[in-house]
């Protein structure tokens, strides 16, 4: 268990994926939703821009993901990590035309996430955490881990370039809400 209660480290998410197959999902293929899980992480995308993605909203050439209408924009758009564009192509490959996740909704997605929660004591998703937290980053918690993990590894000097990944509409909607568990990190950075 990690000691942020709203951020899930790189072995936790690996931990998770690793227990997809636990589930026991019928209607879903479990590589199905491991990779809505990393696309959700990799594209710092809320889960239902990830999980109402078809094979056709992706151009790979360019790098980008379209998403439609989104909370915060009629014509929204993402980009493809350069890291995760060979891993997301392979993907692709294997689906057909059309929805990547036909009939999925948050809620099946949540109740996943709850149950990963407790099998794995994922603090983040444990019922406890929420309250203490005063957040519910159970469907946020790859875009927020995205953005903790990209502030680790790029620095508070690009703090602009991980807003703009995350879709903010400026960098203290970012720091805020989304690195209010870094300031430590601040500190020692500035």
């Amino acid at each position: 268990m990690n000691s942020n209660p709203n951020y899930i480290n790189q072995h936790d998410f690996n931990r998770i994926l690793d227990a997809i197959p636990r589930l026991n999902i019928r209607k879903w293929d479990d590589l199905d939703i491991q990779f809505l899980m990393k696309i959700l992480y990799h594209m710092a995308l809320r889960p239902m821009e990830g999980i109402k993605l078809k094979k056709e909203d992706f151009d790979l050439e360019n790098r980008i993901v379209y998403l439609g209408k989104t909370k915060t924009s009629t014509s929204d758009r993402a980009v493809i990590p350069k890291v995760f564009l060979m891993e997301l192509d392979g993907y692709l490959l294997l689906k057909d035309e059309g929805p990547l996740f036909p009939g999925l909704t948050y809620r099946t997605f949540w109740i996943w996430c709850k149950r990963l929660g407790v099998m794995l004591n994922i603090e983040a998703w444990m019922p406890q955490n929420r309250i203490k937290m005063k957040e519910n980053t159970v469907g946020h918690i790859f875009r927020k881990s995205w953005g903790k993990d990209a502030l680790d590894s790029l620095g508070f000097d690009k703090i602009d370039v991980i807003s703009t990944h995350l879709r903010h509409s400026k960098p203290s909607m970012t720091f805020d809400h989304y690195l209010k568990g870094n300031i430590k990190k601040v500190h020692d950075t500035i």
